[in-house]
């Protein structure tokens, strides 16, 4: 089977995440943020595995030499980023705030700018780039606060520091995997994602038992538990790896900047809460900023 095209498989993955932040709240309501990761993360990761190996009759990350580079640089980062990302909105205290932590989680596309020009030596045209990620970091400030005034701005930030916090260091471990899976990238297009993933899976499972984490199965959690471990981690996860190895790497990073309108407005259909106006001038801020940075950045 065929593989599309490197850059569409990234596309693809940026429509399935825009419903991510969504299912993680109503799921981590229920189950628990240690049991909803350590679940759909297994799962996950072992169809993802199963995959490979029907595929390739191994796993080429690991044989017939691991990929050590990829593996070491990657694995920590892609760790680190779901950690803080489902602790950061399991303590948000509403959903309300769930929203606003998931378009600070949108920060990552500039960031993920900086790391691929870092890491893989593009020039920057410095008078696009800082104007450009301005305006992210501009309509990060307006969704985050809820309001122009800066006062509510520090209020919000005071009142959730922590989930906050957590939020911004996922955001810079997702940049630094992204820049990382095009720099140390594999021979053959292996795909460490199943091996990550069910590291993650593993270690929430552990937290779960250690720290008693009680869930409330029902039958109504099945297709959303589901859909989020066969899309959300096997497949979103495994596509923009695929992207960032082979694909237009810049391209897809600035375009990920149209997720926050896209999440926003389905987070507020699915959670049935009310989008302000500062959500969706923060979001138009970040397209702008994508326009911007995308002609910021330049192949040596």
């Amino acid at each position: 089977m065929r593989l599309p095209n490197p850059t569409l498989c990234g596309v693809l993955a940026l429509v399935i995440w825009s419903t991510s932040i969504a299912f993680t709240r109503t799921l981590s309501e229920k189950l628990g943020p240690a049991t909803l990761l350590g679940v759909c993360f297994s799962a996950g990761g072992l169809l993802g595995l199963s995959f490979e190996w029907l595929r390739h009759g191994r796993i080429r990350a690991l044989f017939p030499r691991p990929a050590w580079p990829y593996l070491l640089v990657g694995g920590p980062c892609f760790v680190g980023y779901c950690l803080g990302y489902a602790f950061s909105l399991a303590i948000a205290p509403d959903r309300q705030v769930t929203m606003q932590l998931g378009v600070v989680n949108y920060t990552w596309p500039g960031l993920t700018v900086i790391s691929l020009m870092l890491m893989l030596n593009y020039r920057a045209r410095w008078g696009m780039l800082v104007p450009g990620l301005l305006c992210g970091c501009l309509g990060v400030v307006f969704s985050m606060a809820g309001s122009i005034s800066p006062g509510a701005f520090v209020a919000s930030i005071g009142r959730n520091a922590a989930a906050f916090a957590l939020m911004v260091g996922s955001a810079v471990c997702w940049a630094v995997y992204s820049g990382a899976a095009r720099k140390f990238a594999p021979r053959g297009g292996a795909n460490g994602v199943p091996l990550f993933s069910l590291a993650v899976g593993a270690l929430f499972l552990a937290v779960k038992l250690a720290s008693g984490e009680r869930s409330e199965w029902s039958m109504s959690l099945v297709l959303p538990g589901a859909y989020y471990s066969v899309f959300v981690v096997a497949s979103a996860y495994g596509l923009w790896d695929i992207a960032m190895q082979r694909g237009r790497a810049v391209l897809l990073a600035t375009l990920s900047y149209l997720l926050p309108l896209f999440s926003t407005l389905f987070a507020g259909w699915y959670l049935r809460e009310p989008v302000g106006w500062h959500l969706l001038a923060g979001a138009s801020l970040l397209i702008l900023g994508a326009v911007l940075c995308n002609s910021g950045v330049q192949r040596r």
